[in-house]
């Protein structure tokens, strides 16, 4: 057995940098052809209008400016993309959830795999402005179960700790546990975050 299985949350992948720039050469040859047309041979049968003349010098304009702009934005947000960290670690001496949430196998007592299936309704009224409606959450979570969870979270930053505390969902229920992993939206099918998480826990999930 691997001694480290790591899970990263799935990004939206960024265009490809070859894709952004076959773009952006297109349309800096637009501009540059249009920009050429209007500027050779003035007399010519295809030499347009004045309005039609200062029309063409915009778009040209306009196709320049946008070309170097997505070319310029688009290496600038690709600098920005920082080195993500996983959203959860498994070795075979435990597991690091989200927020460095740390927890031994020797501590877990059980755990189990929960399909949270439920609407929650807007905090706003209906009929305010700002009303969305009902908000369905569907995913699949595993519960881990230890004897002291308020020691382990403890460790966390208080946002962090606050997020793991609240543990109610939908009409007034509650987890059984306030340590929850997302097996959901990771760089792998749910299926096999759970089966990992089996193989190196050891332990088989309980049932609810």
């Amino acid at each position: 057995m691997s001694s480290r299985r790591e899970f990263h949350v799935v990004r939206p992948e960024l265009p490809s940098p070859i894709k952004v720039a076959a773009i952006c050469s297109v349309l800096l040859a637009a501009g540059a052809g249009i920009i050429v047309w209007v500027s050779l041979d003035p007399q010519g049968p295809l030499w347009p209008a004045s309005a039609q003349r200062v029309m063409a010098y915009v778009i040209a304009a306009l196709l320049v400016v946008v070309s170097i702009a997505v070319f310029l934005l688009d290496g600038k947000r690709r600098r920005r993309v920082p080195d993500q960290a996983p959203e959860l670690v498994l070795d075979e001496q435990g597991f690091t959830a989200w927020g460095g949430l740390r927890v031994r196998w020797l501590d877990v007592t059980s755990w189990e795999v929960f399909h949270h299936n439920t609407a929650y309704d807007d905090d706003v009224p209906e009929g305010h402005p700002d009303y969305t409606g009902p908000t369905q959450v569907d995913e699949f979570l595993i519960l881990v179960h230890v004897d002291h969870p308020e020691a382990l979270l403890r460790r966390l930053a208080p946002d962090v700790r606050a997020a793991y505390e609240d543990d109610a969902f939908g009409d007034d229920e509650r987890f059984s546990t306030p340590i929850r992993i997302g097996a959901d939206g990771l760089d792998a099918p749910t299926d096999e975050v759970i089966t990992e998480f089996e193989r190196y826990s050891k332990t088989p999930p309980r049932s609810r």
